[in-house]
C-alpha cells in the first residue's frame, strides 16, 4: 500500500471560520487578522507574524493553515492560531520563472516563460516580461493545496506536500515541506489547464479538475509522480472557467461550476465587482465517464473559494447555517488583478431554489479590504483552542 502523504484523521464536522483583514478605520495592528465564526457570529482578532497580513496574497487554506504570498512573491504557510510560519521554496525555483536583477545584483522582478510539455522544458518565448516583485505571486500561485498539517511531519519521508497551479496554462508543480526547489509535473502532455486541486486522505492521491471537465489523479507517494486521467474531457468548449473539485462526505467526487458576471473584466473600472450568477454541482461518475448534475447536498453546506473546498452538516450540527447552500468567497484571478481592493462578493447560493444572495447584507467592510477573505477550518486541537479564545473574548 502506498504511503499516505501527511495523512491524519480529523474531525470533518467542525465549523469553518471566515478570516479577513480588519475593516476600514479599524485601529487593529497592520499584521492582525479577524476570525469570524459563522456558527455563532463571534469575532476574534489574532496576531500574525511578519510580513504583515495586509501585504500578503492569501491564496489557500487547508488543515488549519493559510497559504500566503508576500510582496516579494515568496510563498509562506502560516497558522493563524499558533503564529507558526513555514517558508516554501523560492519562486525562482519554479521551472519557468526567471529573475530580473539590478546592476548590484538585487532581485527586482521576474520573467515568466512558456512551458512545453512535449519537450518537457521552457520555450524560448516569454509569456510575460518584467513582472514586479509583488505581481509575480498572481501568476505563480493560482491554487495551493496541501496533503496534511505542514508542521506535523517536516523533515521525514512522510512530509506534507504542497501543490501549486501556476501560469501560463495552470501547470502543476509540487514541493515537500523542507524542499529547496519546486518540481514541475511534466510527464504527460495533458498536465495543464487545471482549475482546482485537492488532496484525498482516503486514498493518498491529489485530484485535479481541468477546465474542460476532465479529472486527473496525481500520485506523489513514490519516487516519481504518476498522473492518471480518470474522467475524460466533458466538453471541447469551455463555458465555465471556475471549476472546483472535492470529495463529498457521502463518498462521491463532485465538481462545482461557478458562473459569474464580471463587469471589471476590461480593467477600466476597478470598483465594479464580480457577481456569481449561478452554481452547478455534478457527481463524477468514473464508471460511466460522465457528470450527473445534483441539486441536493444532503443537508450539508459547502464552502468554496481559495480554500480547499469543505463540507459541514448543517441540519443537525449547525442549524444556523442554511442546508443545501454553497458559501463562496472571491477567487477570480482576473478580477483580483483588476480590482485588488474590491469590492469582492461573499455569496450564498441556495441549491434548492437557485437564488444567490450576499452573506452579510449589512456589513460590507469585511470584504472590501485586502487580502481577500478566506474560509479556514481549524484542526481538532486548534478548534478546542479556538473555542477557548472565543469564550475568553466574551468573558
Amino acid at each position: 500500500m502506498a504511503r499516505r502523504l501527511g495523512s491524519r484523521r480529523r474531525n470533518q464536522n467542525q465549523s469553518p471560520c471566515l478570516l479577513y483583514s480588519s475593516a476600514a478605520g479599524d485601529p487593529a495592528p497592520y499584521g492582525s487578522a479577524t476570525l469570524r465564526r459563522l456558527s455563532t457570529g463571534q469575532l476574534r482578532r489574532v496576531a500574525l507574524p511578519d510580513p504583515p497580513l495586509r501585504g500578503r496574497f492569501v491564496v489557500g487554506s487547508s488543515h488549519g493553515w493559510l497559504a500566503t504570498a508576500d510582496e516579494r512573491s515568496d510563498l509562506l504557510l502560516v497558522n493563524p492560531l499558533t503564529g507558526a510560519q513555514i517558508a516554501l521554496p523560492s519562486p525562482l525555483t519554479i521551472k519557468n520563472v526567471r529573475g530580473r536583477y539590478s546592476t548590484d545584483g538585487a532581485l527586482q522582478g521576474f520573467d515568466l516563460m512558456e512551458l512545453n510539455l512535449e519537450t518537457q522544458d521552457c520555450d524560448a518565448k516569454t509569456y510575460d516580461k518584467d513582472l514586479p516583485l509583488d505581481e509575480g505571486r498572481f501568476y505563480f500561485y493560482v491554487r495551493v493545496a496541501m496533503s496534511g498539517d505542514p508542521s506535523s511531519s517536516a523533515g521525514n519521508n512522510n512530509s506534507c506536500v504542497v501543490v501549486i497551479l501556476h501560469m501560463p496554462r495552470n501547470h502543476v508543480s509540487f514541493a515537500r515541506v523542507g524542499d529547496t526547489r519546486w518540481t514541475w509535473i511534466d510527464m504527460d502532455w495533458r498536465c495543464n489547464d487545471y482549475t482546482d486541486v485537492f488532496y484525498d486522505d482516503s486514498d493518498g492521491l491529489f485530484y485535479a479538475v481541468v477546465d474542460t471537465g476532465d479529472v486527473h489523479t496525481i500520485d506523489l507517494n513514490g519516487t516519481s509522480p504518476v498522473v492518471k486521467e480518470i474522467l475524460r474531457p466533458i466538453t471541447s468548449e469551455v463555458s465555465c472557467y471556475n471549476k472546483y473539485i472535492v470529495r463529498a462526505p457521502w463518498g462521491d467526487i463532485l465538481q462545482i461550476w461557478r458562473y459569474d458576471y464580471d463587469k471589471a473584466a476590461n480593467c477600466k473600472d476597478g470598483r465594479d465587482e464580480r457577481r456569481t450568477l449561478r452554481l452547478e454541482v455534478y457527481t463524477v461518475d468514473v464508471a460511466e465517464q460522465k457528470l450527473t448534475e445534483i441539486t441536493d447536498l444532503q443537508d450539508h453546506v459547502l464552502f468554496i473559494g481559495f480554500n480547499t473546498p469543505l463540507f459541514v452538516p448543517a441540519k443537525d450540527d449547525y442549524p444556523m447555517l442554511t442546508p443545501n447552500c454553497v458559501y463562496a468567497t472571491e477567487d477570480s484571478m482576473s478580477h483580483i488583478y483588476c480590482s485588488k481592493f474590491g469590492p469582492h462578493q461573499l455569496a450564498v447560493f441556495n441549491m434548492t431554489d437557485g437564488t444567490c444572495t450576499d452573506l452579510f447584507q449589512d456589513d460590507r467592510n469585511s470584504w472590501l479590504q485586502w487580502p481577500l477573505p478566506i474560509w479556514i477550518r481549524p484542526s481538532f486541537s486548534q478548534d478546542r483552542y479556538l473555542m477557548w479564545m472565543f469564550k475568553a473574548n466574551t468573558s
